[in-house]
């Protein structure tokens, strides 16, 4: 059963609350669903917005959603998890992984298999009524992101913590990005949450592992550099940009 403890509020709630105000992320009557991939971060995701429902003032329904890419993965643990939290747990059966892998046999998987992945769970969660999806990025993840445009890419950005599909009548949100990686492996650890290995074939093989590792490197000479991008991606200086190319 999942319990609030007072070390939480300075440890991750704190940040979480914040990011939500900010952004109006979650309001009373909302339906919101959490992609979960059988990762730490979407199981971390899904354990805090249970605290929240259970003892903050917001009222709102809760779900996870399992998009199955067809590796045949075993989410027995993360099934019992839901249920002893009367959690409603939704898995969808795909053949993504097959597309990727063998009808197209791409050489970098990972763009579209993500955005084959985030659509059918937008897909699945207007389907079942849910206007939020609550996906589980890091403050590590925005960083990670932000130097992939800029290496691989070749430009400057990084994902949003709240989009509005006013067509499809549904808001991404990403209710941990100012938490770090480091404070959601002790949460796992804490709270022993069921985490579920990946079998995909690239897994621990990917452009967000090199980039992973590069930052990794480069705190080791600049102690503050995570907070410190993060404030830049809220402190932008936009009469210092480049004018963009027509």
């Amino acid at each position: 059963m999942i319990l609030f403890k007072k070390y939480y509020n300075r440890m991750f709630l704190n940040d979480v609350r914040r990011i939500i105000e900010e952004y109006n992320m979650i309001e009373d009557g909302d339906r919101v669903a959490v992609g979960l991939s059988g990762g730490k971060d979407s199981i971390t995701l899904l354990f805090i917005l249970k605290l929240l429902q259970k003892y903050s003032n917001k009222n709102f329904e809760l779900c996870g959603i399992n998009i199955d890419l067809g590796f045949d993965m075993d989410m027995t643990l993360l099934e019992n998890y839901c249920r002893e939290n009367e959690i409603e747990l939704i898995i969808e059966k795909t053949n993504i992984g097959e597309v990727i892998f063998e009808d197209r046999k791409e050489k970098n998987p990972c763009s579209l298999c993500s955005k084959l992945r985030k659509g059918a769970l937008y897909r699945v969660a207007i389907a079942n009524g849910y206007n939020k999806v609550a996906l589980g990025h890091s403050s590590d993840d925005a960083i990670e992101t932000f130097f992939m445009n800029m290496l691989c890419v070749g430009k400057l950005g990084t994902f949003h913590p709240c989009i509005k599909f006013e067509e499809k009548g549904i808001t991404v949100i990403r209710p941990m990005v100012y938490v770090k990686e480091k404070t959601i492996k002790s949460i796992v650890e804490m709270e022993q949450l069921p985490v579920i290995e990946s079998n995909c074939p690239v897994a621990g093989k990917t452009k967000r592992q090199e980039m992973k590792e590069l930052l990794a490197d480069m705190e080791e000479v600049y102690k503050d550099l995570h907070d410190k991008i993060i404030t830049a991606l809220q402190n932008i200086d936009t009469e210092k940009m480049w004018k963009q190319k027509r």
